[in-house]
């Protein structure tokens, strides 16, 4: 996701097929598996970001001719500690971009977008247009390893694999922030008032996951501060009817993934448009809890980084998070489809373990 050129899809390159960035063999540190047995996440695991590869599984990307990456062809992937590292940084200079005041009309309401041209698999325009959105990285890290969806005032949905090595193995919250109200990931000169990290306080893994299958595979990231809502921060709404399977309907993803399994990361939010599929996922080996989207051609998809970013479907005038990037077969490819946490299967978990919280 690199220019507002390029078509997003989202890539994922992890140990099982996951979606997020560098870390031990979290989705894009490892060759892509042969069937979606040997599933990879999609984040994007690089909390240490002391060595120079951040990859994560799970990210944004568009067919191969319409992309740019950093134009390495090599996918000899670099592991990094499963600790961060703790490195010096300095507080953001002053911001000078004022932020829009949240409706004078009563209550807040979720899954407001802010107004924009339809901008498939490219650049997310205008900037702040899905003010649910945030990224995962630790702090002084200088890129967003996971992404996420506020659906609340103090809690930000993610994927449980976001929070695991590649052997399974749950690491360390310690130095967990979240970015909110942010568009140019390594770059303060689009931040608004509203712009800023915020300190997890807990992380809430599903007591079910599953870090071989990539089942469950939901978190819940409680945050330090409770948020302000404003035109650029605010939270998607969550669905209420568990029969909906959404097939056929237009799914639209987001996150600040690779172009391109194994590739570099854009500094830009993107977003993709990509068709999501009924129940069978393509005969693939999915659970109840799985949800599948993607072109039969390829061409759109998630990808490294893009791990725990919000998959959302327009009803009205108001969008919904049906989906949590997950975990998928390579990037992109022909007849290999992305795939998401069904939201709808979570629902009573999510609201027990959001108690404290107050909805929109």
């Amino acid at each position: 996701m690199k220019t507002s050129t390029s078509l997003i899809l989202l890539v994922w390159v992890c140990a099982a097929a996951c979606r997020q960035l560098p870390g031990p063999a979290r989705r894009g540190i490892e060759p892509p598996p042969k069937d979606l047995s040997d599933r990879e996440p999609k984040s994007a695991h690089g909390r240490n970001e002391g060595n120079q590869m951040m990859m994560d599984p799970g990210f944004i990307r568009q067919d191969s001719t319409g992309f740019q990456t950093d134009g390495s062809t090599d996918l000899t992937f670099i592991y990094t500690t499963n600790k961060p590292t703790q490195t010096t940084t300095t507080a953001k200079p002053p911001v000078v971009n004022p932020t829009s005041k949240p409706p004078a009309t009563g209550g807040c309401q979720c899954g407001q977008a802010n107004p924009s041209r339809i901008v498939g698999g490219t650049e997310v325009n205008p900037r702040h247009k899905y003010p649910w959105q945030v990224g995962l990285k630790m702090r002084g890290g200088k890129k967003y390893w996971c992404g996420g969806a506020v659906i609340n005032d103090r809690y930000v949905l993610t994927a449980a694999h976001c929070f695991f090595d590649s052997d399974g193995n749950r690491e360390s919250d310690e130095g967990l922030v979240v970015g909110v109200g942010d568009h140019l990931m390594s770059s303060t000169s689009d931040d608004v008032a509203a712009t800023k990290l915020v300190s997890a306080a807990k992380v809430t893994v599903h007591p079910q996951y599953n870090p071989k299958e990539f089942d469950y595979d939901v978190a819940l990231v409680k945050l330090s501060d409770v948020l302000t809502f404003s035109r650029e921060v605010g939270p998607v709404c969550l669905p209420k009817d568990d029969t909906k399977t959404y097939a056929g309907e237009k799914g639209i993803a987001s996150g600040w993934g690779t172009l391109s399994s194994g590739g570099s990361q854009p500094d830009e939010l993107m977003e993709v448009t990509v068709p999501i599929l009924d129940p069978s996922c393509w005969g693939q080996s999915v659970t109840a809890r799985m949800l599948c989207a993607g072109l039969e051609e390829g061409g759109k998809d998630t990808c490294q980084g893009d791990s725990g970013g919000p998959l959302c479907v327009q009803e009205n005038s108001k969008y919904f998070q049906v989906g949590v990037t997950s975990f998928g077969n390579g990037c992109a490819d022909p007849k290999s489809p992305g795939v998401y946490a069904r939201v709808t299967k979570f629902l009573a978990w999510i609201g027990t373990n959001t108690a404290d919280a107050t909805y929109c």
